[in-house]
């Protein structure tokens, strides 16, 4: 079969990839791929999906968990269309907030931005909107606009338009949208999008990018929190708007429940109905004053968010009734927190069945047969392919001599897992990554490496300094790095020009045991017939660790080692998992095995 792909020729595995997906769709079921870094997946998918839709009058949705992830897609999509001549459109669309070209509105902060955008909608006070609404018809700016979502706001700043509402426009007669997981998965936006853009599922093929991350992104939107501390912000709001409304009773309704559920405790389970009745029979009034008065005060004042439209908000989901929504409450130092915590997003799931066929697709989509089970895509076709480099040029070993399991924890362990890594970087010609389970972990090392310039990653640092230190890391030539893995620097990153030359995974990143976690795994016990623990503990473990342990092989030229520290990757629960991603050696004399490695790279140059 011809495809629209933009390159000459495939790489391995590629041609496979696109046939499996074609032969997917063709039958209308979803499909599952695993394949490694390298592969070539988007291009694939894109190529596959597009051919497809193009015969069978089809729409095609690309959709990522974060927006630097769009850019590889939009690529692709411009370069087909160029290299085929052919008249196809595609609109890449990211959240509203980041298309507001109002500076005074995108400057509000999480839930106040989207009821402070909404309310000057509602009132005609929007000037950009109404312009952008009443704009003549946008399809000649397609050449322009497809270059992706920047050159979109850029243009839309230029003329005084809502960048959101002009690519809204392109979006219904586009053939492709590139979008993020909220315009689909949630289903508070889903509808209201599908319509603004005049699609519709039924006859859409919806790719998922990194799919490993859509359960946690779909539990997102069902979770929230609020503390004692939420609800002093949101009296001082009132206060500073002249506001009669008094929120004592809400402060009193928490210090109460604290009393019958926490006692000594730092946290505990409670219900829904441990909130006074008063408070819930009238949720919905408390909820439509307090949000009227937190954007007062954001006008007023100029604040960047409101805790009185964080509270409504919270409020508004706590009468929802589901076995998949655990309510829990802390205390810490202090401070009383209560959580909606969503153990599996059972709202967001049926949009799958929704579309014409899904294609999900990840690095680490690993077991594809646990995803699809949680995904609720049992018929679905599954497929993983191997890596399209060079085996040589990538060695994985496991030092069994330290751990960081809890109990082994001490100065005597963090001491020698500071010496090995010394070791390791003395045979390694070029920069070492090392990647932790924690910021405790982290610290805890970095006080025994001695003499040592580290780019040491910090707890809440701001993208800014992230961006920063990966800049001036991968400039530097024999430089170590400290992260934690799960966070910013260990997933969805490309390390440039073999910029890693060997990558240590310190310990096994299991989630911290709490309420939160046991709740999750009685849910999915109960579910999918005892797979808790194992579907929510122990392999999304592994597969952030072998999510950092990929950073360093981005092409068929780099070359680098990896090594797995802790005893338990040859326990046979985490080592049947790491090594279906990764081609583990050997456990026994890895130092020599590394150096060797490096000795036959010089024979070579």
């Amino acid at each position: 079969m011809d495809y629209l792909f933009r390159f000459e020729r495939t790489r391995p595995f590629q041609k496979e990839m696109m046939d499996d997906i074609t032969a997917a769709l063709a039958s209308r079921r979803d499909i599952l791929i695993n394949a490694p870094t390298g592969v070539g997946k988007t291009d694939a998918a894109i190529s596959a999906a597009l051919t497809y839709a193009m015969n069978n009058d089809l729409d095609v949705f690309f959709l990522t968990p974060k927006i630097s992830q769009h850019r590889i897609a939009v690529e692709s999509l411009s370069a087909i269309r160029s290299k085929f001549n052919l008249g196809i459109n595609f609109v890449d669309m990211v959240g509203k907030r980041n298309m507001c070209v109002n500076e005074k509105t995108n400057a509000i902060e999480n839930e106040a931005f989207y009821a402070a955008c909404e309310n000057l909608v509602k009132k005609g006070n929007c000037p950009f909107f109404s312009r952008a609404k009443l704009a003549a018809d946008t399809r000649e700016l397609n050449d322009v606009l497809n270059t992706g979502h920047n050159s979109l706001f850029e243009f839309s700043f230029d003329n005084g338009l809502c960048a959101y509402e002009v690519a809204a426009k392109l979006a219904k007669d586009a053939r492709v949208v590139v979008a993020g997981y909220p315009h689909i998965l949630n289903p508070y936006t889903k509808s209201t999008f599908l319509k603004k853009i005049a699609h519709s599922m039924e006859r859409s093929i919806v790719i998922w990018d990194e799919a490993h991350n859509i359960l946690e992104a779909a539990n997102s939107y069902f979770s929230n929190a609020i503390s004692n501390y939420t609800i002093e912000r949101a009296s001082a709001e009132l206060k500073s708007i002249g506001s009669p409304m008094d929120l004592d009773y809400l402060s009193f309704a928490l210090k109460n429940i604290a009393e019958r559920r926490l006692g000594s405790k730092t946290e505990a389970f409670i219900y829904a109905n441990d909130m006074p009745e008063e408070i819930t029979s009238g949720i919905e009034k408390l909820n439509a004053d307090m949000e009227r008065a937190g954007l007062e005060f954001v006008e007023q004042s100029k604040a960047k968010r409101s805790s009185l439209v964080r509270l409504a908000k919270f409020l508004e989901e706590w009468n929802v009734e589901s076995d998949s929504i655990a309510r829990i409450m802390t205390r810490r130092n202090g401070r009383l927190r209560l959580t909606l915590s969503c153990l599996y997003p059972e709202r967001s799931v049926p949009v799958f069945g929704d579309a014409y066929a899904n294609i999900f697709m990840s690095a680490t989509l690993v077991p594809l047969e646990m995803h699809a089970h949680l995904l609720g895509v049992g018929d679905a076709v599954l497929r993983s392919y191997g890596s399209p480099f060079p085996q040589a040029n990538r060695r994985v070993f496991v030092d069994s001599s330290v751990t960081t399991k809890y109990e082994h924890r001490s100065l005597l362990e963090y001491k020698k897992i500071a010496a090995n890594l010394m070791s390791i970087k003395a045979k390694i010609p070029g920069n070492l990554a090392v990647f932790f389970p924690s910021f405790e972990v982290l610290d805890s090392v970095h006080r025994y490496m001695a003499d040592v310039s580290i780019f040491r990653q910090r707890r809440d640092m701001k993208n800014v300094a992230v961006e920063r230190l990966i800049t001036d890391f991968q400039k530097s030539n024999d430089s170590i790095m400290f992260a934690v893995m799960g966070g910013s620097l260990s997933e969805g990153i490309d390390y440039q020009n073999n910029s890693i030359k060997g990558i240590v995974i310190v310990g096994i990143p299991l989630t911290k045991p709490d309420l939160e976690l046991s709740a999750k795994i009685s849910y999915i016990n109960k579910r999918f017939s005892g797979k808790g623990s194992e579907y929510m503990y122990t392999i999304p473990a592994v597969i952030r660790a072998v999510q950092a342990a990929g950073r360093a092989i981005r092409s068929e030229s780099d070359r680098a080692v990896i090594v797995l520290m802790d005893m338990r990757y040859g326990w046979r629960m985490y080592s049947s998992l790491v090594r279906s991603s990764l081609p583990v050696e050997e456990t026994k004399g890895y130092m020599f095995s590394i150096e060797e490695f490096w000795k036959s790279k010089k024979a070579l140059a």
